[in-house]
């Protein structure tokens, strides 16, 4: 099962930090895949101008086996000159904490958050072991029709 939430924080002077955390899943789900998606990141109308609004992202990667803290920016926003980006930027498998580590904003961050559960484990289907070998099957193949196009047959009449 598939599972798809916006996500929006504001990042100002009085609030520069907002961390994004996985969501509680109940016990009997067993969560495949999660992942949170950057589209917009927008510098509030209030803010100041000639400013520079810097965003930045921390989140934890795996590098050969050893867990390891990155912090990068992903924005740079001033008015007058740039006021929106879409950064299309994903977060797999883990939290993020957005920070305002230069100016006064509002930057307001919005994206989404994908997750894919299930009630069984990858390796299994309702009791049953999954295999990633195809079964036999009996399909019988008319290998005198034609192709289709856009829905249509070829065959001339």
């Amino acid at each position: 099962m598939e599972s798809e939430s916006f996500y929006g924080v504001t990042l100002s002077e009085k609030e520069p930090i907002a961390q994004f955390d996985v969501p509680d899943i109940p016990e009997e789900y067993i969560v495949h895949s999660h992942k949170l998606i950057i589209k917009q990141i927008s510098l509030g109308s209030e803010a100041k101008t000639g400013e520079f609004n810097v965003v930045q992202a921390e989140t934890n990667v795996n590098d050969d086996g050893e867990k390891k803290t990155v912090k990068i920016p992903i924005a740079v926003l001033k008015a007058g000159e740039t006021r929106s980006l879409r950064p299309n930027v994903e977060f797999p498998n883990g939290s993020v904490t957005f920070k305002l580590v230069q100016g006064t904003g509002p930057v307001y961050v919005c994206g989404k958050a994908e997750m894919n559960f299930g009630e069984f484990d990858d390796g299994q289907m309702y009791g049953e072991e999954y295999s990633d070998e195809e079964e036999e099957s009996e399909v019988e193949f008319d290998e005198e029709a034609a192709p289709q196009t856009n829905g249509k047959s070829n065959k001339k009449k």
